[in-house]
């Protein structure tokens, strides 16, 4: 009986000792939630000097001083901090910046912030930053920002899109200039009144004036949009000339219209012996990896010598460098010069196309790897009247090689390879196309010598696709001729050269010969043409390209001719 008692006891005993505990603990979590809440809440002001008045609540802090609250980091020389209305002012020293950090790592510069802790909106006036892009840095300065939290962006519809981002906010800049110019008298520069930052999505400046130097040039009918997960210009805003034997002598200019989840990307060309063309384009952000993208081109094919509607559709899917694409489209006019003889003109349609593209592996410590599957339904239609349906499907790959010989030599290896397989006769394609080759320097001149042999096996029952044998030598020369102005060391008048020998034809079968004037972040480009092949389309023209976007794609109605001496344009830039 005692025995059953003393169980009793001690199981009550336990019970309560637990019961107990269990409040401490819940107590003990409590407390410590709440401190680590109030630590969150908690406005930390440090100084070289520290200043506060109990009776109107006012903080002063003078030399070296940061504020940090909610993630939000202020660097500033004087900050003013009002506890009662939770406002802050902040200014640097005179020649110096202010520095405003978020959380996720964005900052902000400028001479003076007034900015408000409980609604997390503000103004920043000489504001700067530096943001990332492309091959090089955008540079954001002048004018007065409107620093708000997404929602309430949303809310006031200052940006299209969605709710439920609190940690996050939108900029609107007022004033602006932009530019990837890293000097205090950029060599161009485009001014607009509005722009808005979607961190980490985009920049849109809305209709910008864009000046060369001081001279002021146009005003853009259209948005400059520069993308931070393509690393480019959407379109080129800037207009170009170029005279061909086949279109005559013309011009054109692209733009876009952008929003926080897409863009609007208009285009408009002419040329005397062919007239005008034009295109547009959407694109539509679905959600953090789809992105759909539809348009209509209505462009001049030169072997039907008319112009066609050219419909189109893609619906894409992007993660961590894999491109899953959809792709739709009608009347596609394709021209390839398969070889010095054979320049291929025809149409197709994609009706649809699957297209599976691997991010760049790499393999040594000297080369990358890209593979890119496909399958796809196709309709193909030259200009005899010939017309063929084949589903297609197969592997591509690409490896590049580049490894440092010595201080002036660098050696290249760029291979690519694929084999199709068809739904006619069982047919199948393969080719291999090896470019091999250095560039040097004597002294001032740059210099490029590279081998280039394709092999093909097998054959399509389509010839958009059909590979012919070829084995060319390429050559490249570059020297400057003269430093323009005066005024930056880097900005210089250079002669090049670079053309291509058909072993097969034993004949020169293309020159290119150009003028360019080059600085610290673009190139003019006036180049001439002799095209020495069947297709004999001998060109003229002026080209501005920005040394940031490598891969801006090239302004409708306008043909450039890609340099065999260049990296591949989608290497990421952090293998390179």
């Amino acid at each position: 009986m005692d025995e059953a008692f003393g169980i009793k006891v001690r199981n009550e005993f336990t019970a309560a000792a637990l019961a107990l505990l269990t409040v401490l603990l819940l107590f003990c979590g409590a407390a410590w939630a709440e401190d680590s809440s109030s630590k969150e809440e908690r406005v930390v002001l440090n100084a070289d000097r520290v200043s506060y008045n109990d009776e109107t609540g006012q903080a002063s802090a003078r030399g070296n001083a940061v504020l940090n609250y909610r993630g939000t980091t202020i660097r500033a020389e004087r900050i003013d901090y009002d506890a009662q209305t939770q406002k802050v002012e902040a200014m640097p020293l005179p020649g110096e910046q202010l520095v405003m950090t978020h959380s996720s790592g964005r900052t902000l510069k400028g001479d003076h912030l007034d900015y408000d802790l409980v609604t997390r909106e503000g103004v920043l006036t000489g504001a700067r930053t530096n943001l990332p892009m492309g091959e090089g840095t955008l540079f954001v300065y002048g004018g007065e920002i409107d620093v708000v939290p997404w929602d309430t962006a949303v809310e006031r519809g200052l940006v299209h899109g969605q709710k439920g981002r609190p940690e996050d906010y939108a900029v609107q800049w007022h004033d602006v200039n932009l530019t990837t110019c890293a000097l205090d008298h950029p060599h161009y520069r485009l001014v607009s009144k509005t722009i808005t930052v979607i961190p980490g999505q985009r920049v849109i400046a809305k209709r910008p004036r864009i000046y060369l130097g001081n001279t002021y040039l146009f005003t853009s009918p259209l948005d400059y949009v520069t993308s931070f997960e393509r690393r480019s210009v959407r379109y080129s805003l800037m207009p170009y000339f170029q005279r061909s034997d086949q279109r005559g002598v013309g011009g054109g200019i692209n733009g876009t219209l952008g929003w926080d989840t897409g863009s609007l990307s208009l285009g408009v060309a002419g040329a005397d012996k062919i007239g005008l063309e034009w295109m547009f384009e959407v694109e539509q952000k679905l959600s953090s990896e789809f992105t759909l993208r539809a348009g209509v081109d209505y462009t001049w094919d030169e072997a039907w010598d008319e112009k066609q509607w050219r419909p189109s559709a893609s619906l894409m899917w992007y993660r961590d460098g894999w491109n899953v694409a959809l792709n739709w489209k009608k009347n596609e006019y394709i021209e390839d010069q398969k070889s010095t003889l054979y320049d291929y003109k025809g149409r197709l349609d994609r009706r649809p196309e699957v297209v599976v593209q691997t991010p760049w592996y790499k393999t040594s410590e000297w080369s990358w790897l890209n593979l890119i599957a496909s399958w796809g339904n196709f309709r193909e239609e030259i200009y005899n009247g010939r017309t063929i349906s084949a589903k297609r499907y197969g592997l591509w790959a690409h490896n590049y090689f580049e490894r440092t010989l010595w201080p002036q030599v660098e050696f290249f290896s760029d291979l690519t390879g694929g084999v199709w397989f068809y739904d006619l006769d069982s047919e199948d394609h393969e080719s291999l196309r090896t470019l091999t080759g250095l560039r040097y320097r004597l002294g001032i001149v740059e210099l490029g010598t590279a081998y280039e042999r394709r092999y093909v096996w097998g054959e399509s029952p389509m010839l958009w696709d059909q590979y012919e044998k070829r084995e060319r030598i390429h050559q490249k020369i570059r020297f400057p001729v003269a430093r323009v102005g005066g005024r930056q060391p880097f900005d210089k008048l250079y002669a090049a050269a670079r053309g291509s020998y058909d072993l097969d034809q034993s004949m020169v079968d293309e020159i290119i010969y150009s003028l360019q004037w080059v600085t610290d972040c673009m190139m003019w480009d006036l180049h001439f043409r002799n095209d020495r092949t069947s297709g004999g389309d001998n060109r003229i023209g002026l080209s501005l390209s920005i040394l940031a976007f490598p891969e801006t794609t090239a302004s409708l109605g306008q043909r450039l001719e890609r340099d065999p001496f260049d990296r591949p344009q989608d290497l990421p830039k952090s293998l390179k």
